[in-house]
């Protein structure tokens, strides 16, 4: 790993998946903060917990895994969030997020905020006016660039949501519907190519990138001046639960890497493919991140 890579912020929800007879931790930013920290990339998360049982296992969890819990603030009165996850059969699962969650009251336990030289974040922690989107607001001001891995769940956003959310940042990624809907909801003009859809979605918002996962059918990066398409990688699925989490980030790591662009898109598609080979969004053991690096650090 460069040994020059500067330590970012990764904000947003962290909480249960409730599968019915399984619960398992989840939440796009917790995911991608696990992730990148078992591969080697140094960052503060910034979250928020309920003072419950399921609070304390996200937070035994972290330090088992020796992440920092010193911005995972407590609330007192908010439940640590949760979403119930049931099989669908024709998008795979569907998610039910339930309202006033711990995650839409993050606070900084510290009250400082240096410069940060990158940000993570999605759009779910934002859906309410309150305190997590001022801390947001202050940690875009402090970051030199942002990734932003909007999550578009019914009733969760808005135009006005996503147009702040979105605007300026470096990097946007989303998967395939999310960029149609985007399309449909600023009543954008109709793109013949997958390539003019997405520079016309980068154009509209000032976004330097957009990155785009599309299943099955592989991935796509576009930055107007370049643009590359990758083809997934063959796995045996066993869930697709926390896949665009684990793009994100391989990306991330192979970007901190230095690799060209169709490095990144390889190496995310091969973390999001270990993910579907195995059950629920996160592995339980450090082999995991192990063999995958093992394998990367080889090819270099």
């Amino acid at each position: 790993m460069n040994a020059d890579v500067p330590i970012g912020v990764i904000f947003g929800e962290c909480l249960i998946d409730d599968f019915g007879d399984v619960r398992r931790l989840g939440g796009a930013p917790f995911n991608v903060a696990q992730h990148l920290h078992a591969l080697g990339v140094a960052s503060v998360f910034v979250s928020r917990v309920g003072r419950d049982t399921s609070g304390q296992h996200i937070l035994q969890h972290m330090r088992d895994w020796g992440m920092s819990t010193d911005e995972v603030t407590e609330d007192a009165l908010l439940p640590t969030g949760r979403v119930r996850v049931t099989a669908d059969v024709r998008q795979g699962h569907r998610f039910e997020i339930l309202p006033h969650q711990a995650y839409d009251a993050i606070r900084l336990s510290s009250g400082v905020i240096p410069a940060i030289s990158w940000l993570y974040h999605g759009s779910l922690a934002l859906r309410e006016n309150g305190p997590s989107r001022a801390t947001w607001r202050q940690l875009r001001a402090r970051a030199r660039w942002r990734f932003v891995d909007i999550n578009l769940r019914d009733p969760w956003w808005n135009q006005e949501l996503l147009t702040e959310v979105i605007q300026g940042s470096s990097i946007l990624k989303c998967n395939m519907e999310e960029l149609e809907q985007i399309i449909r909801t600023y009543e954008l003009s109709p793109a013949s190519t997958l390539r003019e859809a997405m520079q016309m979605v980068a154009r509209h918002f000032d976004v330097q990138a957009v990155l785009l996962t599309r299943g099955a059918a592989g991935a796509a990066y576009g930055d107007g001046a370049n643009f590359y398409e990758a083809e997934a990688v063959s796995t045996a699925v066993q869930d697709t639960v926390g896949a665009g989490d684990a793009f994100a980030a391989g990306w991330l790591w192979s970007l901190f890497h230095g690799d060209a662009i169709p490095r990144r898109l390889q190496r995310a598609g091969e973390l999001a493919a270990a993910i579907c080979a195995s059950s629920g969004a996160i592995p339980d053991q450090p082999e995991f991140y192990r063999t995958i690096m093992a394998r990367w650090t080889k090819e270099d």
